[in-house]
């Protein structure tokens, strides 16, 4: 009973220390409404954006910016509508009323599509750049075209409602428009979700070389909202398919599951000709193209004693001088990926048997040094950001390490700048090439950052790190690089004897037929054979 006979004592000394105005004055309770709104944005808009440029993300000063006006004319209105409340009810009061309710709803509709567009599909189409994933090169400008337009019908009705207006018989007309609409546009809704589902369950990326039924060559070119385009390349026009109908059709992808499309020649040979004499010529000659796949030791050997004996001498010697450089690049780049492989097999292969009996403290510690080292053989060291009170590590690329040529992310660039060097490139090649590497280095630190994340809070029941392991090393053996396999070698088989000849198939990759326009593997297919024919003959065996 003592404290509330002090609190009222209290609140009786408060109201003898107010103004003279009373307390439930409706002005009164509109200066402290402003003087409310201006220490929130004071406080919002300018002191928090003071801490807010800590974060590495710029995402919070994104939406201060596009919020700062709207927040200012709705925090005002509400204020108003309050103050005209306590002022009683006429029908001119409600009118203002139902006015500045309007320019509310108006107002968020601005700043809804304003963040939208500036903040959230900025940062989507940023992601999109950076996944692997094609749905999202498609459904992000999808959303940044049309969600504004609905954001901006729903705006308007409802601050049209908001006026006063009865929109019920809008509402109902506006259903039944979507029925018809819905029943008379059955085929173009069948491939929208139909190029949805090739989004999301896609057999192609954007850019793969497909075959189709009839045995045309067609490059993706987009998935849209009713058709595919695909691009001819034979006839040089673009083709526009219906969604449903690609999904009924038996596309072959030669880019899957990667660039390295083979192709097949066949020789006449005498009949009296050694087979072991010729499958090494054979060999040597193929191994010899810069463009081709397999051992890079061996085509370094072969590369100047073989390649470009059929060809103009000037441009013989510059293609094999700018093989030889890629070559060379190449080799580095393979000999520390098979590292960093190797690295990641035999950390997961220590987990796995630590795992058994749980980790300790100190097998927790050994583990993370091991995986910097491994990190530090890619090209990357841990940042922290000590502005801020979590003070959040992660991992980010090593200028240094990278700088001085000897971790991977640095090889690789060596290798695709020694790669522009090839004279048959063209120039969309010279663009196109540089973004796709760094496309799949910028995946490389994402995906390591996220095992990163993993290992630095692994605990003593962890049981799954070494399958995060094993599958970030598939990851970069199918989808990053992959060193020299033995599939990629040239095969070479007799196909076929007769009494004057025996028919020798020769099987070679290339490195990458989407390069030059897609017409890479039709040109290497055609320099291979002229230099295979040259060959046989300068030695006697061919027919």
């Amino acid at each position: 009973m003592n404290n509330f006979s002090n609190f009222q004592n209290i609140i009786a000394q408060v109201k003898q220390d107010l103004p003279s105005i009373p307390l439930a004055s409706p002005w009164k309770t509109l200066v402290i409404n402003a003087i409310v709104i201006l220490v929130s944005y004071i406080f919002i808009f300018y002191i928090l954006r003071i801490w807010f440029r800590r974060f590495r993300s710029d995402a919070a000063i994104m939406t201060l910016n596009v919020s700062k006006i709207p927040a200012l004319i709705i925090s005002i209105l509400l204020s108003l509508k309050l103050f005209l409340v306590s002022l009683g009810t006429t029908t001119f009061l409600t009118t203002v009323q139902k006015s500045f309710s309007a320019i509310i709803i108006i107002t968020l509709t601005f700043w809804l599509v304003s963040f939208l567009t500036e903040v959230v599909v900025y940062y989507l189409v940023e992601f999109a750049e950076k996944s692997e994933a094609q749905w999202d090169d498609v459904l992000v400008p999808l959303l940044q075209n049309i969600l504004p337009v609905i954001v901006y019908l729903t705006g308007g009705l409802l601050s049209l409602q908001a006026f006063g207006l009865n929109l019920t018989g809008l509402w109902v007309a506006v259903g039944g428009v979507a029925f018809i609409l819905g029943f008379a546009l059955q085929d173009i809704l069948g491939n929208f979700f139909a190029g949805v589902v090739l989004l999301i369950d896609s057999p192609f990326r954007f850019g793969d070389v497909v075959t189709l039924g009839d045995g045309k060559s067609a490059i993706i070119k987009k998935v849209g909202l009713r058709l595919t385009t695909l691009y001819v390349i034979d006839q040089h026009c673009d083709l526009y398919v219906p969604n449903n109908s690609i999904q009924t059709k038996s596309i072959l992808n030669l880019s899957r599951p990667t660039a390295h499309y083979y192709y097949t020649l066949s020789f006449p040979v005498k009949s009296d000709a050694d087979p072991a004499r010729v499958i090494e010529l054979m060999q040597s000659v193929i191994l010899a193209h810069p463009d081709t796949l397999g051992n890079v030791d061996r085509k370094l050997q072969m590369l100047n004693e073989y390649f470009g004996m059929s060809e103009e001498p000037t441009k013989a010697i510059q293609k094999r001088e700018a093989g030889q450089l890629r070559l060379l690049a190449e080799k580095q780049v393979n000999t520390l990926l098979a590292k960093v492989e190797q690295a990641f097999d035999d950390l997961s292969d220590k987990i796995s048997r630590m795992e058994d009996g749980g980790l300790d403290k100190e097998e927790i510690r050994n583990l993370q040094r091991i995986f910097m080292d491994v990190c530090q053989m890619i090209g990357m060291e841990v940042l922290s950001d000590r502005l801020v009170r979590s003070k959040r590590v992660w991992l980010e690329e090593s200028p240094e390490a990278v700088a001085a040529e000897g971790a991977l992310i640095g090889l690789i660039r060596c290798w695709y700048q020694s790669w522009l060097k090839d004279p048959d490139l063209l120039h969309e090649d010279r663009i196109q090439l540089p973004k796709y590497w760094e496309q799949k280095i910028n995946l490389l630190k994402i995906k390591m950052n996220k095992l990163f994340v993993k290992v630095s809070k692994t605990s003593s029941d962890d049981t799954r790190l070494d399958n995060a392991m094993t599958s970030l090393r598939m990851w970069m053996q199918e989808n990053f690089k992959t060193t020299r396999n033995e599939w990629q070698e040239p095969k070479i088989w007799v196909s076929e004897i007769q009494q004057s000849e025996r028919n020798f198939s020769v099987k070679f990759y290339v490195d990458d037929i989407t390069l030059e326009h897609c017409e890479r593997g039709v040109r290497i297919k055609s320099e291979v054979n002229r230099e295979l024919t040259w060959q046989l003959r300068r030695s006697y065996l061919s027919i």
